[in-house]
C-alpha cells in the first residue's frame, strides 16, 4: 500500500502544520515526514542476507527491479527492537515456569518424605510475583494473561501450606493424594498459563518494512520497525530541538533526531531525520 499519495492531500494545510508519519518501537514512539513514506511491506521473509558489516543492515529486498537496502530501525539507533524485548521476556517467563517446576518436586519430597520443605510458600517472596508486580508494558494482551497468573499462584501457596500441614501431623498419604488432584489443577493451570504467554508473544514477534523515499517514487532504504501507529499532524509550537532540553541527553538517539514533538495526554513523538540515521552511505551492490 503507498501512503505518497497523500503527500498532495497534506501539501494545501497550513505551513506550520507538519504530518507525521508515527510508529513505535517497543514503548517509544518515532516519526518522520509523511513526505518521505514511499510504501509499508509485510514481506519481511524475502529480505537478503549480504556480506556487509553495517550497524543494523539486515540485507537487501527488490522493489520493482531496485536492490533497496534493509536496516533495523532499533539497531541502526541502538535499542532494543520489540523481537529483542519479547525474546528477553520469553526467556524470563521459560526460567519463573523451571523455578516452579522445582519448588513443586521439591514440595512432592518433602510431604513424602516428611522432610523439611526449604522453599518459601509466602507468595510476596516469589521471584516471579515480585517480576509480574514491576513488569509494564504496553501490551494489554500480555498484561491480562500474567494478571491471571495471581490468583492461580496464591491458590498453590495455599495449598502448599495444606499439604505440608497435613504431612507434618502424619497424614502423608492424604497428602499425597491432594497434591495428586492438584498437579491435574491448579498445578496444571500455571503450566497452561506459561504456555500461553510463550505462544502470544512468540505469534507477536514480527516486523513491518517501511520504504523510506526522497523523490517520491524511488525507495532509498527501507527500515524494519515493529509496529505502525498513525499519521499525526503536528503543530509547530509542539516542537522542540534535539538540541535542547532533556533531548540533549539522549546521546545515542539523539543522534538521529530533528527534535520531538509533545502533545497532552499522548505519546511523545521522537522524530528523526532520515539523512542524520544514514550518517555514511549504505553502498549496496
Amino acid at each position: 500500500m503507498t501512503l505518497h499519495s497523500a503527500q498532495a492531500a497534506n501539501a494545501g494545510k497550513a505551513s506550520e502544520k507538519t504530518q507525521v508519519f508515527t510508529f513505535f518501537i517497543e514503548d517509544m514512539m518515532f516519526g518522520l515526514n509523511v513526505d518521505y513514506v514511499l510504501m509499508l511491506g509485510q514481506d519481511v521473509d524475502s529480505v537478503q542476507k549480504v556480506p556487509v558489516e553495517e550497524r543494523g543492515l539486515k540485507g537487501v529486498i527488490k522493489y520493482q527491479g531496485i536492490v533497496v537496502p534493509v536496516l533495523d530501525f532499533a539497531h541502526r539507533v541502538g535499542v532494543n527492537s520489540g523481537i529483542d524485548s519479547k525474546a528477553k521476556i520469553i526467556a524470563e517467563l521459560k526460567l519463573h515456569e523451571q523455578e516452579l517446576n522445582e519448588w513443586v518436586n521439591a514440595l512432592e519430597m518433602a510431604v513424602k518424605n516428611s522432610s523439611e520443605f526449604t522453599y518459601s510458600t509466602d507468595l510476596k517472596k516469589s521471584q516471579f510475583s515480585q517480576w509480574r508486580k514491576q513488569f509494564q508494558t504496553r501490551d494489554d494482551t500480555l498484561m491480562e494473561l500474567l494478571s491471571l497468573f495471581d490468583v492461580t499462584q496464591q491458590t498453590l501457596y495455599e495449598m502448599a501450606e495444606r499439604l505440608l500441614t497435613l504431612s507434618n501431623s502424619g497424614n502423608s498419604q492424604d497428602a499425597m493424594e491432594l497434591l495428586r488432584r492438584e498437579r491435574g489443577a491448579t498445578i496444571q493451570r500455571m503450566s497452561t498459563l506459561f504456555a500461553r504467554a510463550v505462544e502470544h508473544l512468540q505469534a507477536a514477534m514480527r516486523q513491518v518494512l517501511l520504504f523510506v523515499t526522497e523523490d517520491g517514487k524511488t525507495p532509498r532504504f527501507a527500515l524494519l520497525i515493529d509496529e505502525i501507529n498513525d499519521v499525526i499532524s503536528y503543530d509547530a509550537s509542539e516542537f522542540q530541538a534535539s538540541n535542547a532540553g532533556a533531548l540533549a541527553q539522549l546521546s545515542q538517539i539523539a543522534k538521529v533526531l530533528d527534535g520531538i514533538y509533545t502533545r497532552d495526554n499522548s505519546t511523545d513523538c521522537l522524530y528523526f531525520n532520515i539523512d542524520k540515521l544514514i550518517d555514511e552511505p549504505i553502498l549496496v551492490t
